[in-house]
């Protein structure tokens, strides 16, 4: 052991005496260790960021499914007060006392700037029209379903709750708002972006008025109420083509130059996929976790690169 230190120590001095090779020498192993720092830091700073996209897209997902945690409360918030009405529980069997208590109650919601929600009241007590199947399901099955529904008028959030009178399913209500509402509770962050691309499908469910000229074209099957949401930030899916909306559907997310993009696939109240809400934010801005994240990887990545600089000069 101590002869070969002993030569490497002799083959150190006469490669000192050479100096433009010990230069030469010297620059190589600066170089290669600084471009070998360099791709193990960036490799490292990168793996952070993916990091941190994938938790902030868990985040964004959770914040979503929160907000529809609230609206359901408030829905059936609503509901509730309507079943302690004295004049609608004690006139379960009078369709024409239901409906007058029901239409007081909408008249209320949009004075008080409610206008989005309204309630329906489906009476079983000598029923001469035939419901939709969810609300024949709720009067079946005695339960209460919440959920999205693509009615005439465009996606709702609804509530559905059987009014019960000793054994008997005497009526349902039903209390909606315009799936417009979450997109107003999401982006009170004013960072966050809310979109929502409704499967083609779905359009059969739409009144005339309703889809003649207000959806357009997205990606694949998917349409989007150009109108109510913000075109940039659907166009910028657009721009993504097919081949990127497979990414974010694989990955769960994807970032670009403008905006940083999750997605929840969206079921129905029967359990079908009529969609996804995408939800995101823009990349620019100080605000921005997307931008704080790139500062922060290139100032470690700058810090650290500096020390290792030091390091290797101090050894040579």
């Amino acid at each position: 052991m101590f002869s070969f230190i002993k030569a490497i120590q002799n083959l150190l001095s006469e490669l000192k005496k050479k100096k433009g090779l010990w230069f030469t020498i010297l620059t190589l192993l600066s170089i290669s260790g600084i471009s070998l720092s360099m791709y193990l830091l960036t490799s490292m700073t990168s793996n952070i960021s993916q990091e941190v996209y994938a938790n902030m897209s868990v985040t964004y997902k959770n914040n979503l499914d929160y907000k529809f945690e609230d609206k359901q409360k408030e829905l059936r918030s609503i509901i509730l007060g309507l079943k302690v009405n004295d004049t609608f529980k004690n006139n379960l069997e009078n369709k024409q006392a239901i409906d007058l208590v029901i239409d007081t109650y909408n008249k209320t919601l949009v004075s008080a700037g409610l206008d989005s929600i309204s309630l329906t009241y489906y009476s079983t007590v000598n029923q001469t029209n035939q419901y939709r199947n969810i609300i024949n399901s709720v009067i079946n099955r005695k339960i209460s379903i919440f959920g999205i529904e693509v009615l005439s008028d465009g996606p709702n959030v609804v509530y559905i709750e059987p009014i019960i009178s000793g054994e008997s399913v005497v009526g349902v209500v039903e209390i909606k708002e315009s799936l417009i509402s979450i997109k107003k509770d999401f982006e009170r962050n004013k960072q966050s972006i809310f979109v929502f691309l409704m499967q083609e499908k779905m359009m059969a469910n739409l009144s005339i008025d309703a889809k003649n000229g207000r959806y357009r074209p997205v990606v694949d099957d998917l349409r989007v109420e150009e109108q109510k949401y913000d075109g940039s930030f659907f166009a910028n899916v657009i721009e993504d083509g097919l081949d990127g909306f497979k990414e974010l559907k694989d990955k769960g997310y994807i970032v670009n130059k403008e905006y940083f993009k999750t997605y929840k696939e969206i079921l129905d109240v029967n359990g079908v996929t009529i969609g996804y809400a995408l939800i995101g934010e823009q990349v620019q801005g100080n605000g921005g976790f997307v931008n704080i994240v790139d500062k922060m990887t290139k100032s470690v990545t700058m810090i650290a690169l500096g020390l290792v600089i030091s390091i290797l000069l101090f050894m040579f």
